[in-house]
């Protein structure tokens, strides 16, 4: 190999170390917002609502956040004085379904249909 080519793969090799530094920074700092967030969860939720929500979150991972981004944001404002019941998060996830059900309407249109061998009119 020629010198200048050993000299463009070390700086490659370094380049990507300091890259892959970058990528374990972030991966560790979403694990830690991950943490914390679940720990927020912990404080607010009763065993069985936790439950349930991971019960969800298992069907449907993308309103089970979107109740646990609601529930943080009621915690951080104040708004929410004791553990969450499961029952009280019942009634907020049916109020999140009945906010986002659409109504199905269903029209049929039907094409009228000549049956001229049957009913034959005749003007005499």
């Amino acid at each position: 190999m020629d010198p200048s080519e050993l000299e463009a793969l070390k700086a490659k090799q370094i380049s990507g170390y300091g890259g892959n530094q970058d990528t374990q920074a972030s991966n560790a700092q979403a694990q830690q917002n991950e943490e914390e967030r679940q720990s927020l969860l912990a404080r607010i939720l009763d065993q069985d609502a936790r439950e349930r929500l991971g019960r969800i979150a298992m069907v449907k991972s993308d309103l089970a956040r979107s109740v646990e981004d609601m529930l943080i944001r009621m915690a951080k404002m104040n708004q929410i004085r004791k553990k969450v019941t499961e029952d009280e998060l019942k009634d907020m996830l049916e109020e999140i379904s009945n906010k986002n059900r659409q109504e199905t309407k269903i029209i049929v249109n039907r094409k009228e249909f000549d049956d001229s061998d049957e009913e034959e009119e005749y003007d005499f």
